[in-house]
């Protein structure tokens, strides 16, 4: 395996094999499930009975938007496909991913996990796109930020993975971008680490992108702080975190638990609003944007399903999915995604729910 033997990057590769598998044994021709609601409970789904319009993304993908906006579902989702592609330290085997790179910043994408006799082309919308060896090409980003779609197609067997591209904004530390309120990032690394440095760039959210699936079950707006402001706001939003719950997500429903997305209650938070809701600590994952609350909300009414069929909601629900979290960790390829993993039992104005995020050490709580 040339070029690719780190311990870390071995595992993810089974990690990916691992997906891939799960995703083809869908059966050809099939399309990635729908979530039946996304958003955040603060935005009660209340749009059942209205008229739905379609609108498409910038993939080509068409997108069922409710009229308010706040849940939608894939009409044309991309289809499942049977290779993975490395880039920017990640391997994805999913049909739909997302990244994040500065203006002018380079990403090298190689498929991976196919057979040699394979034959891939890739296609960038804007950029510079180049090869960069065999099986190999080079995408140099626009110096506009923005959204753009990179296609990896295997004209082998007709299959398509798009990498949803988002150019950040720069930001150089101010209290606010673009009269967005974001708070001030500790000046000193917590431990040293490089996965608590200070963003250096924000995906910019408007109402034209907020609906953008950023993954085959998630919406970019699940991820937007809920701080009060008009729009444009400002995320970030690291592809591991996907890559983790779309994992997680998978082994769930692969268990017969009945689930078709998770809810995501609170994912990037500013460390303005952090601290606005009296959040003491200056470390917190939801500031890096790699971490998400989530429970299952099938019947969409705001809090966690019955999931261990008892009859009634409680902390025991919550409980369910932190034992798949931990068994998961036992295993080889998990490596990457260890992090923080907190248990919460329902409150007078919420229900259970778990913290997941991608620190690179565990925590518990």
């Amino acid at each position: 395996m040339p070029r690719r033997t780190s311990a870390r990057l071995l595992s993810v590769l089974v990690l990916a094999a691992a997906v891939a598998c799960g995703e083809s044994g869908r059966g050809a021709g099939s399309a990635v499930p729908a979530p039946e609601a996304v958003g955040d409970p603060d935005e009660r789904l209340a749009e059942e009975g209205e008229v739905p319009v379609t609108d498409e993304d910038d993939c080509g993908f068409d997108t069922e938007l409710h009229a308010d906006g706040a849940a939608g579902e894939p009409t044309d989702a991309p289809q499942p496909v049977s290779f993975a592609l490395e880039f920017a330290d990640e391997v994805n085997p999913h049909p739909l991913m997302s990244a994040s790179v500065m203006p002018g910043e380079t990403l090298e994408l190689e498929p991976v996990l196919a057979d040699p006799i394979r034959r891939f082309r890739v296609e960038a919308d804007a950029g510079r796109l180049e090869p960069a060896g065999a099986g190999r090409w080079r995408w140099t980003a626009p110096q506009e930020p923005g959204f753009h779609c990179l296609r990896v197609i295997d004209e082998s067997r007709d299959e398509t993975m798009c990498l949803n591209a988002f150019v950040l904004t720069p930001w150089d530390g101010a209290e606010t971008l673009n009269g967005y309120r974001i708070g001030s990032y500790p000046s000193k690394l917590y431990k040293g680490l490089e996965v608590y440095r200070a963003p250096r760039g924000f995906i910019e959210v408007t109402e034209e992108n907020r609906d953008t699936w950023v993954s085959p079950h998630f919406q970019l707006k699940q991820f937007v702080c809920k701080q009060e402001s008009g729009y444009p706001k400002y995320v970030v939003l690291r592809t591991r975190m996907l890559l983790k719950l779309e994992r997680l997500l998978a082994e769930v429903k692969e268990r017969g638990l009945p689930v078709d997305t998770f809810y995501v209650m609170s994912a990037y938070r500013t460390p303005f609003y952090n601290r606005a809701i009296g959040n003491d600590t200056s470390f917190s994952r939801h500031a890096f944007g790699d971490a998400a609350d989530i429970f299952v909300d099938r019947n969409r009414n705001g809090m966690m399903d019955d999931l261990d069929g008892s009859g009634s909601v409680t902390v025991e629900d919550a409980r369910v999915l932190v034992r798949v979290v931990d068994e998961l960790a036992q295993e080889p390829w998990y490596r990457p995604f260890v992090g923080g993993l907190g248990l919460y039992g329902p409150a007078p104005h919420r229900g259970p729910f778990i913290h997941l995020d991608t620190r690179g050490f565990q925590a518990r709580w």
